[in-house]
């Protein structure tokens, strides 16, 4: 499966000359990328979706005979569209995401596919891993038992160092636990964006303004496990302000704010690796 759907981006996306003889790709702009802010994205490689954040609404984009389809927007009921959706994350039939309030700024909600209907379902607020503060992105495990999310908290007290930082969640007899910060050197002293986690080799990304950065205010850092060190993922990848990322180690996309080569202030980047 993988294989297949790695082959059917290659097929659509052009990836520039410019190699390395082993590490990413120079990345390209997806080829859905406009003049509107579009950031944040998600692959669902069992739909073959694209799930990302257009002008702060949901939109997705499915990869149908080897070609995206046109972005159109995810409808979710019980959301305020006037106000802000970002961070979308579909695990099976279940959709992340993070939604914004006046009283509690952006947090966590969860909103299930309906077969039946062929639509979403109500959105329902994650109130244990959403604070009084922002709640910004998550990462949720494929068995939907572990969750790593960006928020300024508190949580129960707890604090991390920095504006926003990385926590971790567990779900217990179908409850998400109250998130704890994460030790180590993934919690800087600045803000981190956006984590993900490859599940494939316990590998952990993170955007964040910590000091070391190459191209900008933001570069992509990566960990071996909780505990790791951190490591810049370097050029090309962080030739800009690279934020939030998807990859499953093969393909990477990410999101460039003024980023070299982009046509708005945020766009969708996507890079492969080169063995």
């Amino acid at each position: 499966m993988k294989k297949h759907v790695i082959l059917s981006m290659i097929l659509v996306l052009v990836v520039s000359s410019t190699a390395l003889a082993s590490g990413w790709s120079e990345p390209v702009l997806w080829e859905h990328s406009s003049s509107e802010t579009e950031r944040m994205p998600w692959y669902d490689s069992e739909s073959k979706t694209l799930y990302f954040t257009r002008n702060y609404n949901l939109y997705e984009s499915t990869m149908v005979d080897g070609s995206w389809s046109e972005p159109t927007e995810v409808i979710i009921p019980g959301v305020n569209r006037r106000q802000n959706q970002v961070s979308p994350l579909r695990r099976g039939n279940n959709l992340y995401f993070a939604s914004y309030s006046p009283a509690t700024d952006y947090d966590f909600y969860v909103s299930t596919w309906n077969e039946e209907t062929q639509s979403w379902g109500e959105a329902v607020k994650l109130e244990t891993v959403s604070s009084d503060l922002q709640d910004w992105g998550l990462w949720v495990s494929s068995d939907e038992t572990v969750m790593y999310l960006i928020s300024k908290g508190p949580f129960d007290g707890q604090e991390v160092r920095g504006g926003r930082g990385v926590w971790k969640s567990v779900k217990v007899d179908g409850e998400w636990t109250i998130p704890v910060p994460l030790q180590g050197e993934i919690n800087s002293d600045t803000n981190d964006w956006s984590v993900i986690v490859d599940e494939t080799t316990g590998k952990f990304y993170v955007s964040s303004t910590r000091e070391g950065a190459l191209g900008g205010t933001y570069d992509i850092w990566v960990f071996d496990g909780e505990d790791g060190e951190a490591v810049n993922l370097g050029l090309p990848i962080n030739a800009g302000n690279a934020r939030s990322m998807w990859t499953d180690g093969n393909v990477m996309f990410f999101t460039g704010n003024s980023y070299p080569g982009g046509i708005s202030s945020y766009d969708i980047f996507v890079s492969f690796w080169q063995d």
